[in-house]
């Protein structure tokens, strides 16, 4: 028998990765996914909770697993020596975007344009807002996903 928490985190999980198609993003569902199901009678946290904490520990072990085996180019001209991944922290904010509850619809959307390297003049543009109030909206909105992120790291 499934909990209800473990089954709302599974029902969360799976509708993140129907709506992804990054092939990091879907494997950390994956090891998150199995997480949850490793122990499904927990009812001990609530679903979003529980979700966001599985994809944490999903992250660290993808983590370790990269220490452990380093990426090989293909071209033996190229060579990489294991730096950090950037991109990898731009899935992590993108994700923790998508499932943290606290955020509103209009920081979302800024917080996302954000990650994916718009400035503060061509989202001005775009949302036809005077320079100097995106970059207010901006910062307020940084301000608060910060408070939001460190308030989840001392969850987890």
């Amino acid at each position: 028998m499934i909990s209800h928490p473990v089954a709302g985190a599974v029902s969360a999980l799976q509708k993140q990765a129907l709506a992804s198609s990054d092939t990091y993003e879907l494997d950390r569902i994956d090891r998150a996914l199995d997480e949850l199901l490793r122990n499904p009678t927990d009812a001990s946290t609530p679903a979003p909770y529980r979700a966001r904490s599985a994809m944490g520990h999903a992250y660290e072990a993808l983590k370790r697993r990269r220490a452990i085996a380093q990426l090989v180019p293909l071209d033996p001209d190229r060579v990489d020596y294991g730096g950090t991944d950037s991109r990898l922290l731009v899935a992590e904010i993108i994700a923790w975007l998508s499932t943290e509850p606290n955020l509103a619809d209009g920081e979302r959307l800024l917080l996302n344009d954000l990650a994916r390297g718009h400035d503060a003049a061509s989202m001005a543009d775009r949302h036809a807002v005077p320079l100097l109030r995106m970059r207010e909206r901006i910062s307020r909105t940084r301000r608060h996903a910060r408070t939001l992120w460190h308030a989840a790291e001392a969850a987890a």
